[in-house]
């Protein structure tokens, strides 16, 4: 399947709650799905709604595989039953959660299933005490969520997940070096093998090529300015990808415009992380109305702590980020980049956790 097939499959961006939720008749052919879903974007917003905004926590064991596979920055979640747990950890600490899912950027990948990269902004007040954000201070608070979901027949068999985790900690008056210590002294107990997913993580960050991009695929701009600046540090060459007036949202609340802004970014992460090793894991792309192109590009960075600034002093330690990119591209030039991924868990690495 193209990238551009099946238009009135569409994104939820611009469209209201009402619309995104209206019944009626199916508008793709969905095998195994509940027939509720008219189509894949409505099965992940509608799904989504069902769990979290109507707090039916037990649809998960319906919509997640019983051995699902979750990659966090944090550490890999395994099977359903996790999956209700943090689902029922996070309402306990924020029972008025919304979910707000402002683009979801899909693709057909085959016999490995359908493909979706869900970006959300969580809007919710820190109502109960919480191990990440602390004893409850009533604030509220919203941070931006990005899920990448492999789906075959009604269930989400893997997922990606990335989440401003820093951001949630200081939208409540938390101090993210003293969680990200904490986290780390506990990670420093017990067994170790427990960590072996990061330093399997990073091996395949070195060691594995990125992931192919069809010929004529809206994908291949974006996917080339991160190689030519993550792997090149061509930066000026990579931001001529860009609009002048790009709009650059990335985690911790950075938020600025333009090629200059974008470079800052990324110049900051790289002159902390040395001998950077970056690959493209998975791409996908929709239309948009007007004729803007959505595109989601998920991605990790690997390298070595030994840069002073951005996070602290240099600990030497090797440090690994799991990110996803979604881009709108006009007329050829990307005119907005929001880019997540947890940054307290990168500190929670420079701090000593998550394993050697």
């Amino acid at each position: 399947m193209r990238w551009d097939d099946l238009p009135e499959v569409r994104s939820p961006a611009g469209r209201t709650l009402s619309d995104l939720l209206e019944e009626g008749p199916p508008r793709q052919d969905l095998p195994g799905y509940d027939p509720v879903y008219r189509d894949f974007v409505d099965y992940i917003i509608r799904c989504t709604h069902r769990i979290w905004e109507q707090k039916n926590v037990g649809l998960c064991r319906t919509h997640y595989s019983d051995d699902c596979a979750i990659h966090t920055l944090a550490g890999p979640v395994s099977g359903v039953e996790a999956v209700v747990q943090n689902t029922i950890t996070t309402l306990a600490a924020t029972p008025d959660r919304l979910l707000i899912g402002e683009d979801v950027i899909w693709s057909d990948d085959g016999a490995a299933g359908l493909y979706s990269s869900h970006r959300i902004v969580s809007r919710s007040t820190h109502m109960g005490d919480d191990p990440l954000l602390g004893g409850a201070t009533m604030i509220p608070n919203g941070v931006m969520t990005i899920a990448d979901c492999l789906c075959r027949e009604n269930r989400i068999v893997e997922e990606w997940l990335v989440r401003d985790n820093l951001r949630g900690v200081l939208q409540v008056g938390g101090d993210p070096w003293a969680v990200a210590r904490a986290q780390a002294e506990t990670d420093r107990t017990g067994d170790q093998t427990r960590h072996a997913w990061r330093n399997q993580a990073i091996a395949a960050v070195r060691g594995e090529a990125d992931v192919a991009i069809p010929e004529g695929h809206p994908a291949a701009a974006p996917v080339a300015m991160l190689i030519a600046t993550l792997r090149g540090d061509r930066y000026g060459d990579g931001a001529e990808a860009l609009s002048p007036a790009c709009e650059v949202r990335w985690p911790s609340g950075r938020r600025g415009f333009g090629r200059g802004y974008w470079i800052g970014c990324l110049t900051q992460i790289r002159s902390a992380l040395h001998d950077p090793v970056f690959r493209a894991e998975h791409v996908a792309a929709r239309p948009l109305p007007g004729g803007d192109i959505a595109v989601a590009v998920r991605w990790s960075l690997a390298g070595r702590h030994r840069g002073d600034g951005l996070w602290g002093a240099a600990s030497g330690r090797e440090i690994m980020i799991m990110a996803v990119s979604h881009y709108r591209l006009r007329g050829g030039s990307i005119v907005e980049d929001v880019t997540v991924f947890d940054e307290l868990a990168v500190l929670r690495q420079i701090a000593g956790g998550l394993g050697a």
